[in-house]
């Protein structure tokens, strides 16, 4: 009899080490029984993953708008007075360096062509002299004093005449070509790119004093994503903190970037500051303009184990993971989630630490095979 009782009590002990708890708030919810294997079928189909620790990651959600790099921009101002005679591209149109834009009728052009002309005159007229003088020098009629003179009066002349054609040049005047007046003021592309902006029509009067630029070209290669942050939640903001950006057009497509810069001035109306979040554009699928929903991660102080969403098993309104220590030993832990980010998920679990395989795919199975022993 005292044998019968003995071999009762240690099966009630080994039955009682064979269902561990998971305790998660006092809850026990651990399930092992080495008479269920993973199928050599199954076990091809299934993979694993590795509970982690990291810290725990809050989010900010934002709205913003996408806008072209002013760092990487071209604004183009007027540098004389006329009025538009033509204006050769719209906006949003792609422009080649040297591209012309517009064509202004100027007479602050046509002054300069006249200068250019009468300095060219004046050059050819020191040429001849020079030339007359070096001759007589060599005959003996004239002075060495003489030629010098004539030397220097023909560098004087060189040398405006360079100072104006600089001048022209810089201007971007048109009178080499079909322009015989030279009152044209052609404007090019400085760069290539796209015309992101545009305040010129053909009709208009231009100003070299006026604050607007005529043109904007920008190569959208890189843009911004900016939003802005109200005061309670500027002191979560950090250069360098993690950002997703997504846009309506493209709900699909996740841009992964950081905050680069953040304002140091508040809005005087909305009392928000503005962060900016650099966006590769590579293949110019996002344009200024588009709105965006921004999301900046901001760690906390705070660390829990993370595992995958795929690794989670959802049953009856509670959570549970797989957690495999060999074909033949799964034991199924109650879990509870903390906060999901992404693809992660935090949880709270007694029994789970840093290391533990997980069951993340195709665990449905086991779960249920585990439940019906």
């Amino acid at each position: 009899m005292q044998h019968k009782k003995y071999l009762f009590g240690l099966i009630s002990i080994v039955s009682v080490l064979l269902i561990c708890s998971c305790r998660t708030h006092g809850t026990s919810d651990l399930v092992v029984d080495n008479r269920f294997c993973i199928p050599d079928s199954l076990l091809k189909n299934v993979t694993f993953d590795t509970v982690q620790s990291g810290s725990v990651i809050a989010e900010l959600s934002l709205s913003g708008k996408i806008a072209f790099n002013e760092d990487k921009v071209s604004k183009i101002y007027p540098l004389v007075s006329g009025h538009v005679r033509d204006v050769k591209v719209s906006l949003g149109d792609y422009a080649e360096k040297g591209k012309i834009l517009a064509i202004i009728e100027s007479s602050d052009m046509a002054n300069y062509y006249n200068e250019f002309k009468s300095s060219q005159a004046e050059v050819e007229i020191a040429r001849k002299n020079l030339e007359v003088i070096s001759n007589m020098r060599s005959s003996g009629v004239s002075s060495e004093k003489d030629y010098l003179v004539a030397q220097n009066e023909y560098q004087k002349a060189l040398a405006e005449f360079k100072k104006i054609s600089e001048v022209l040049k810089i201007n971007g005047s048109s009178f080499s070509s079909s322009d015989s007046t030279g009152s044209g003021y052609v404007i090019k592309a400085p760069i290539s790119g796209f015309v992101v902006e545009k305040n010129i029509t053909p009709g208009m009067d231009i100003r070299p004093d006026a604050n607007d630029n005529l043109f904007t070209i920008s190569d959208l290669k890189e843009l911004w994503a900016s939003a802005n942050v109200f005061e309670t939640d500027i002191s979560k903001i950090r250069v360098g903190a993690e950002a997703e950006v997504f846009t309506l057009s493209y709900p699909d497509k996740k841009y992964i970037s950081m905050v680069e810069r953040i304002s140091n001035m508040l809005d005087p109306e909305t009392k928000a500051m503005t962060v900016k979040i650099r966006i590769d554009n590579k293949d110019f699928t996002l344009k200024p303009g588009m709105f965006a929903l921004i999301s900046i991660r901001l760690p906390e102080d705070k660390k829990m184990l993370t595992v995958k969403a795929s690794s989670i098993i959802y049953d009856d309104n509670m959570s549970f993971v797989l957690k495999y220590q060999g074909r033949c030993n799964i034991a199924i832990e109650k879990v509870k989630i903390f906060k999901s980010f992404n693809d992660l998920n935090y949880v709270e679990c007694d029994s789970l630490h840093e290391g533990n395989i997980l069951v993340s795919r195709n665990g449905l199975y086991i779960f249920t095979a585990l439940k019906s022993l």
